[in-house]
Order: structure tokens, then C-alpha cells, then sequence
């Protein structure tokens, strides 16, 4: 066992540890009992979204316009990290975003200043507790608190079980919605691009060489294990002349990789945050990535794309797998920069057909 393994088992053992002590420390007696007539009395709903992952985010949004449309005499609050949050900024559906950083001083802060407006609803979708949220929980003490295998916790009094590697995200809000006693939920992401900012982009692109039409790529991921190579978008792009490439994520990665790639038909997005990718996603006529966040933009959006995952890891395709019909998968070897491009062309030419 070489010390990088080492280390993960050891970092996942103390997680482990802390998340024990959080229990004994902070898990309260919540005696109120929840029934579905309860619901009529609801005035505030905090979901629990502070991870920070963007297409978590984006997913849960289906949640968010759900909740909004069966309990729409409740404040539907977002607690959330602060780049997801961007992903929600103008979602008609929630009411209200805290923000807040995984970290013992945001998470003390926020708990105590959400402790005073009193939620009645507090829906927790994480698989499991860490020390932080067992803290969090105490410190706002709602009146309910939904969670998945919580039998043994105290301050949770709503709770089912759930098989979570065995279900697609998407059954993982059914399962709640089924256990508050609401109507299953829609499969169905939102995420709103400002026109402006589509415009924006639509000038960008009218301002390229003429073309048949226009790729978004998106070639990184949140390993290196999983980014897409230089050559293979070289490859990519020489084979499909027809249609420009444009590279979105990291400002300066996707610059560097343009110039590594060397190729006539391939450009950057104009810099700025993600939103500026979820432009180019918009308007563009298919996408290719291997980033689950760009996975469900571009389903919320309803784009066609080449998603790409790894063959060795099914369990987590059968989470994650888009719920957009137009998508094209391609399973690729643990380091994704040995993927043949031929595979890539292969499947761009079967979504642009």
C-alpha cells in the first residue's frame, strides 16, 4: 500500500472519528412529530446544499421548483457554498440564498443567524453527517428535519432509507419528497441564463469564420486523471472542419489548451465565470465533456452531448448518467487523455446527424 492510499484511509478514518463526536455532542431530542397535515403550516424551507458543488446544485434545482409549486405559501431558502450559489441567483423558485463555506467559523456564524428565522422545514440531502452539519443542525434546531437513514439520530423526525449508489440522483429527490408526504418531484433541471448574456455570446460567435455550426468543449474535470488532451481536441477538431470549437471552463486552462492544440477552428470563450460557459452551452450545438457540472447544464438547457466517463467507475454513471435523451456516452479508460479522438469524432457525428 503505497503512502497516497495510506493517507486517504486515514484522512476518511478521522472524518469517521470527528463525525461520531459531532453525534454525541450536538444530536438533540426533536419531539415534534411530523404529519402531512403539517404541511398547510410551513413558512420557511431550508435546503441544504453548502458543499459547494455546482452540479449538485444545478440538479437540485428540480427540488427547489417543486417545493415552490406544493408549498407555495412557504419560503423556499437555499443554504449554499459560494460558487453553487451563483448556479440559483436567478432562480424564480427560492426565495432566499445563505452562503456559507464549509468551515467551523462560517458554519457557527450562519448556524446562529439562521437559528432566528425559525425553519420549519430543513431538508437534508447529504449521504451522510460530519461533524460540521451535526454542529449546523444544533445551532438552527428546525421544527422538522427531513435526512436519508437517520433512524438513529435524534434531531432528525423525518427519515427514509435509501440505497444511494443503487439510484439515480434524480430518485434521490422522489425518496424525499415521497417521505414528506409531497407529489414526486419532475425530473427536470433549471437553470436560467440571462438573454443578455446569451446575446453576448451570439456576437462573440458571429465574429468567427463561417462555419456549419458551433461545439462547446469543455476539457476539464476535478482530477487531471480526467481532463481531455490538447491532441485529442487537435484530433477532434481537424476531423470536423465544418464546425468551430469553442473551449469553455478555466479561463487560463482553456487558453492554454487552445494554443497547445494549434488548430484554426478552435477558440476560448471570452473570460468570466461559469455563467459565461453556460452561455457558450446555450447557444452552441453540442457539447462535449467530461465534467458532471456541464453534464447537467447542458441537460437543464436541453442540449445535445458527448458525455464522457470512466468505464472502471459504473456505480457513479448510474448516479449521475444525464437525463437529457440527446446525449451521446462514451466510456473511457482511468486516464481519460487515452481515449482515441476517433471515438470522440465518432460520437459528435452521430449527435450532429
Amino acid at each position: 500500500m503505497n503512502f497516497r492510499e495510506l493517507n486517504r484511509k486515514k484522512n476518511i478514518y478521522l472524518r469517521r472519528l470527528k463525525a461520531k463526536a459531532g453525534k454525541c455532542l450536538f444530536d438533540f431530542k426533536n419531539k415534534n412529530r411530523f404529519t402531512p397535515s403539517k404541511l398547510k403550516t410551513f413558512k420557511k424551507v431550508l435546503f441544504l446544499r453548502n458543499d459547494n458543488k455546482i452540479g449538485d446544485m444545478i440538479v437540485s434545482t428540480m427540488a427547489f421548483r417543486e417545493l415552490k409549486k406544493q408549498l407555495p405559501n412557504s419560503e423556499i431558502c437555499v443554504l449554499a457554498g459560494p460558487a453553487s450559489a451563483k448556479v440559483i441567483e436567478n432562480n424564480r423558485s427560492v426565495s432566499r440564498i445563505f452562503i456559507c463555506r464549509n468551515k467551523f467559523s462560517d458554519i457557527l456564524k450562519t448556524g446562529l443567524k439562521l437559528r432566528k428565522e425559525h425553519f420549519d422545514l430543513y431538508i437534508d440531502m447529504d449521504r451522510g453527517n460530519t461533524f460540521l452539519t451535526h454542529l449546523l443542525m444544533f445551532l438552527i434546531k428546525p421544527r422538522f428535519a427531513f435526512g436519508f437513514n437517520k433512524d438513529k439520530f435524534k434531531a432528525y423526525n423525518i427519515t427514509c432509507g435509501l440505497d444511494f449508489d443503487a439510484n439515480h440522483i434524480t430518485a434521490w429527490h422522489a425518496a424525499a419528497f415521497k417521505a414528506l408526504r409531497l407529489q414526486k418531484p419532475e425530473a427536470r433541471y433549471d437553470l436560467f441564463v440571462p438573454n443578455s448574456l446569451k446575446k453576448e455570446i451570439q456576437k462573440f460567435l458571429s465574429k468567427l469564420p463561417t462555419a456549419k455550426g458551433f461545439i462547446a468543449v469543455n476539457a476539464f474535470a476535478s482530477s487531471k486523471h480526467r481532463c481531455l488532451s490538447a491532441l485529442q481536441i487537435r484530433q477532434t477538431a481537424q476531423s470536423l472542419p465544418q464546425y468551430n470549437f469553442i473551449l469553455i471552463g478555466p479561463n487560463e486552462q482553456a487558453e492554454r489548451l487552445k494554443e497547445a492544440s494549434a488548430c484554426k477552428n478552435v477558440f476560448t470563450a471570452p473570460k468570466g465565470d461559469i455563467f459565461i460557459s453556460f452561455a457558450v452551452t446555450a447557444v452552441t450545438d453540442l457539447l462535449i465533456t467530461p465534467d458532471t457540472c456541464f453534464v447537467h447544464a447542458a441537460a437543464a438547457l436541453g442540449k445535445k452531448q458527448i458525455c464522457i466517463y470512466k468505464e472502471s467507475d459504473k456505480p457513479n454513471q448510474k448516479i449521475w448518467v444525464p437525463i437529457f435523451s440527446h446525449t451521446e456516452v462514451i466510456q473511457a479508460p482511468d486516464e481519460f487523455s487515452a481515449l482515441p479522438a476517433e471515438e470522440i469524432i465518432k460520437a459528435a457525428l452521430k449527435a450532429l446527424s
